[in-house]
């Protein structure tokens, strides 16, 4: 019993004496004061426990900001290693602008921390369900088993006079049981909120996922730009001192690579080895 369901008896039980009393005529001073204390003591444990249930709740969004921000971070840091050419700073001769945050990411990785969030709370919310079921289950196996215990010694030529009603009691106990049980069962599917909390997980999941991978292909193609421009460049370089060289076509002298072909037509290049 709690603490409020005691002082609720105490209120009630208060309540009767000074009805008692007014219907006497008596003296209610007494029942009155009961009945002030009382309700003070309820009215301040309801008030801690709101307080209470505040604070758990303002420590769990701390909490799930906490974990959004780290698991935006991480996704943040996956989309630089993805975006990263090793020798590419060398190549433009200068640093590389650091990747910039989207805010996509944060608030996918916030999705998915609250739905993490709300699977675990209808995992606990669905185990006293499974609790309950788990028991009817292991008791109906009991009666059965002593059904089974009874029948296997009357076969055995070890038959009581008891032995009838002990088993029509063990027969009515297990159907009592199974009733329960079925009972427990529906109930267990009706408050089991995990499938739903499941897709919800998995489609935020998704989400971060595609924002990740969003994020990673623009970075990717701004760098090809930056790469792009640099090779415009090199080339240019590339033909003034050719003909400074005394080259007449210098161009013609380069041969791009099958994997750089690739790049500029989009075409299938014999040669390339490449994955796109």
């Amino acid at each position: 019993m709690s603490q409020i369901e005691h002082l609720t008896e105490q209120l009630d039980a208060a309540r009767a004496a000074l009805n008692a009393a007014l219907s006497a005529g008596g003296d209610t001073t007494e029942s009155r004061y009961q009945i002030g204390v009382i309700e003070s003591e309820i009215a301040a444990i309801v008030r801690r426990q709101r307080e209470e249930r505040v604070e758990a709740e303002r420590e769990q969004q701390a909490a799930i900001a906490a974990a959004a921000a780290e698991l935006a971070e991480q996704a943040h840091t996956a989309v630089e290693a993805a975006t990263e050419v090793p020798g590419l700073e060398d190549l433009a001769g200068e640093t590389l602008a650091p990747v910039a945050r989207d805010p996509q990411i944060d608030v996918a990785a916030a999705a998915v921390v609250r739905a993490r969030a709300t699977l675990v709370r209808a995992e606990s919310e669905c185990r006293p369900h499974a609790e309950r079921v788990a028991t009817l289950q292991q008791r109906i196996r009991d009666k059965l088993a002593a059904i089974d215990s009874v029948s296997a010694r009357r076969i055995a030529g070890d038959e009581r006079g008891g032995d009838a009603a002990e088993l029509d009691m063990l027969r009515k106990d297990a159907g009592a049981l199974d009733a329960l049980l079925t009972d427990a069962k529906a109930a267990a599917t009706a408050a089991d909120q995990r499938p739903a909390a499941r897709a919800a997980l998995s489609a935020a999941d998704q989400a971060l996922s595609q924002a990740h991978n969003r994020v990673a292909y623009e970075t990717a193609k701004e760098r090809v730009r930056q790469v792009d421009l640099i090779l415009v460049k090199l080339f240019g370089v590339m033909v003034e001192t050719g003909r400074a060289a005394g080259k007449s076509s210098p161009w013609s002298e380069y041969q791009a690579s099958p994997g750089l072909k690739r790049v500029v037509t989009g075409a299938i290049v014999p040669g390339f080895r490449g994955s796109f």
